[in-house]
C-alpha cells in the first residue's frame, strides 16, 4: 500500500507541477497560451522519477487522466482537452511499451514528448475556434487580456511552441535520465 500512495503523489506531483504553470495564465497571457513550452520543464522531474523507480504500466495514462480530472474540477476543461489526455497519454503509454521503460532512458524520453503535448489541447481552441474562444476569454479575463494574446496567436507562434516544447522536453528528460539505472523488473505489491 505504501508504494500505491508513493505512486500516486508522485503522480499529483505531475500534475500540480502543470497545474501550476498553467496559474501563472490569469496573470499574463503569454503564460497561459504557450504553458505547454514552461510545463515541459516543470513536470520532467516528478514524470522521471515515476517512471525510474515505478516502471510498471499505465503510468502515462494515470498521469493525463489525472491532469484531465485536475482541469474538469477547476473548470479548465473541454471536450478537446478530454481528447488530447486520452490521446498522448494512450502514444506516451505506447512509446514507453515500444521503447522499454526496463531497458533504459528512451522509452521515458519518447514517453515525456507525448505527455509534453497535452496542454496544447486546450489551447488548440484558440487556433479552432478563435471567435468563441476570444469572447469567452474577453468574458473571463477583460479586453486587455484578449488583445493582448489575439496577438501572440499566430500559426507560425503555434508552430514555434510545438518545436520548442518538444525541444525542451526531450532535453529536459535527457537530462534528467543520464544516470538512469534500469530496473530488471518491477512489480507493484499492493497490499
Amino acid at each position: 500500500m505504501d508504494k500505491a500512495v508513493k505512486v500516486l503523489g508522485l503522480a499529483l506531483l505531475y500534475v500540480i507541477a502543470i497545474g501550476v504553470i498553467e496559474t501563472l495564465g490569469f496573470y499574463h497571457p503569454f503564460f497561459w497560451t504557450y504553458s505547454a513550452v514552461f510545463a515541459a520543464i516543470a513536470a520532467a522531474w516528478p514524470y522521471f522519477k515515476l517512471c525510474q523507480r515505478y516502471p510498471i504500466p499505465g503510468i502515462a495514462i494515470m498521469c493525463a487522466v489525472l491532469l484531465l480530472v485536475m482541469n474538469f474540477i477547476f473548470g479548465q476543461g473541454h471536450e478537446f482537452f478530454a481528447a488530447g489526455c486520452i490521446g498522448f497519454g494512450c502514444i506516451a503509454e505506447g512509446l514507453r511499451k515500444l521503447f522499454g521503460n526496463y531497458r533504459g532512458a528512451k522509452g521515458v524520453i519518447a514517453s515525456y514528448a507525448a505527455m509534453s503535448l497535452i496542454p496544447f489541447s486546450k489551447s488548440i481552441v484558440l487556433w479552432i475556434d478563435y471567435e468563441t474562444a476570444m469572447d469567452l476569454i474577453i468574458r473571463r479575463m477583460g479586453d486587455i487580456y484578449a488583445a493582448v494574446m489575439g496577438r501572440m496567436l499566430s500559426k507560425y507562434m503555434f508552430i514555434a511552441m510545438v518545436v520548442l516544447t518538444l525541444v525542451f522536453a526531450i532535453v529536459t528528460m535527457w537530462i534528467l535520465t543520464r544516470n538512469w539505472r534500469p530496473r530488471d523488473e518491477y512489480h507493484l505489491e499492493i497490499e
